[in-house]
């Protein structure tokens, strides 16, 4: 009786551990994000790939643009979902930041971010479903507003990652 009990018990917390389990799951999205310097704007076309991994407690993150196609721009977010936050690190830029996240726990709707890096602070809050990405940014060096950066992407299937980003490469028609 004590052993089929045991064993009884064991199968049901495997059972809900399997259940509760969030499996990892990977977004696309395009689109246009625009750079406001002074009186100046400059428009870039990006593709972005982000990886939400629960096994792993982060978030992984791979972008290009138009800029540089074949530059790939990737951080990846160490997650706390109990606390809502994360930190991570930008290679390129030697820089490190930190987080807040809105909303059910691998489905957050906001991410609100601070990259630091000497005096040159980016802030910046991003609206997030499964099909668009909202973002706005600020750029401040030493208190001073050097920038802003609006961003408005469209969610599209994976499996077209890698031909979104050999378009990126191509010149726009018009």
């Amino acid at each position: 009786m004590r052993t089929t009990l045991g064993l009884s018990m064991l199968a049901i917390f495997l059972v809900s551990a399997a259940a509760s389990a969030e499996p990892a799951r990977t977004v696309c999205y395009e689109g246009d994000q625009v750079a406001h310097i002074g009186k100046m704007d400059q428009k870039t076309h990006a593709v972005l790939e982000r990886v939400y991994d629960p096994a792993k407690n982060e978030i992984r993150q791979r972008t290009w643009s138009e800029k540089n196609p074949t530059k790939e721009a990737a951080m990846t977010g160490h997650v706390d979902p109990k606390a809502g936050s994360f930190e991570f690190e930008d290679p390129d830029l030697g820089a490190k930041g930190t987080g807040t996240l809105e909303g059910k726990p691998w489905h957050w709707t906001t991410f609100t971010m601070k990259l630091t890096k000497g005096d040159l602070v980016v802030a910046s809050t991003s609206k997030v479903t499964d099909t668009k990405v909202h973002q706005e940014a600020t750029m401040t060096n030493k208190g001073q507003q050097l920038a802003t950066v609006t961003g408005d992407l469209t969610a599209f299937d994976c499996k077209q990652l890698e031909a979104r980003k050999t378009a990126l490469a191509k010149p726009a028609t018009k």
